[in-house]
């Protein structure tokens, strides 16, 4: 793991903490290694740094350095005024006495479903973030967007900042380069039938057709039910999968929206409501294990 890969800053930071080891002794930066030498790096200890709340969690992957869970939709990954996928990891980080901060490696919007993942240690943050400036550690994505595609694949280059309103992001020449690869998985020239949509037990489920309908709740005299119309676009919708090589704060929602493919249901970036969150999971990561060298493919 000391190769000219790790980080020299978190190198320095290992030596002036006295955690690096050789043939059981502290170690220096001047000290010579020899073939046959023993390192071993202690970790610092540390204290969970996120209140601890018992969640459903369901674990993709867990190893001594890495932890990755199937986030749902609906729960952001962490904030510090509200419940968040981070509470959940610091609860099964004390059940299972893993005396550890919570170090998220990547991050997914609150209706953003798939893997995230979290490092175990400074140093595992440290040598698996070298892997993501690399483009090592595969981050892939699974998205369903308005219209039909009609290119096969793809690479997406645009230049991405946040916009003026501070809320949503935009493609910019002032902005940051960014990259989106995509292949087409799938064409509908209709839009998906979803018998969800409408909860109630007097309501009616209509087959979604290449029209523009209205969905409307039928119980007229229940006041708790409001009136939720529900728009469809007759283009039909294409299902793509995603490679990220940057990872700008709404990318891939940007850049289909750029391209006239906004996400179904992602309103914020130019999509007709549909009642639902937008569709978008982060499907799988694909990484170099720190320890063993082998690579790991964890899929949703």
């Amino acid at each position: 793991m000391l190769d000219t890969k790790y980080p020299r800053k978190s190198l320095v930071k290992l030596f002036e903490e006295k955690l690096i080891h050789i043939n059981g002794h502290k170690a220096t930066p001047k000290d010579a290694i020899s073939v046959d030498d023993e390192i071993w790096i202690a970790m610092a200890k540390e204290k969970i740094d996120h209140d601890p709340i018992e969640m459903d969690l369901s674990v993709l992957y867990e190893d001594e350095d890495l932890f990755i869970v199937d986030k749902p939709s609906g729960v952001t990954v962490n904030s510090k005024d509200q419940l968040s996928l981070a509470n959940g990891v610091a609860h099964y980080f004390k059940e299972h006495g893993i005396k550890r901060k919570v170090r998220f490696l990547n991050r997914l919007d609150r209706d953003t479903t798939g893997c995230i993942v979290i490092a175990k240690s400074g140093l595992a943050q440290s040598l698996y973030q070298q892997q993501m400036d690399d483009n090592t550690f595969e981050k892939w994505y699974m998205a369903t967007v308005e219209g039909i595609v009609e290119a096969d694949e793809d690479t997406l280059v645009f230049p991405m900042e946040r916009s003026a309103d501070g809320i949503h992001y935009e493609v910019n020449a002032k902005g940051k380069e960014t990259r989106t690869d995509f292949s087409v998985l799938c064409r509908h020239s209709s839009q998906p039938v979803d018998n969800s949509v409408n909860k109630s037990e007097n309501s009616v489920h209509i087959g979604l057709k290449n029209v523009d309908i209205e969905l409307v709740d039928v119980d007229k005299n229940n006041p708790n039910v409001d009136k939720t119309v529900y728009k469809f676009n007759k283009c039909g919708y294409t299902e793509v999968l995603v490679r990220l090589y940057t990872g700008k704060t709404h990318q891939i929602r940007v850049a289909f929206s750029h391209l006239g493919h906004p996400l179904v249901g992602d309103t914020l970036y130019g999509a007709q409501p549909t009642g639902q969150p937008f569709q978008l999971r982060a499907q799988k990561v694909v990484f170099t294990h720190m320890r063993t060298g082998e690579r790991i493919t964890v899929t949703v």
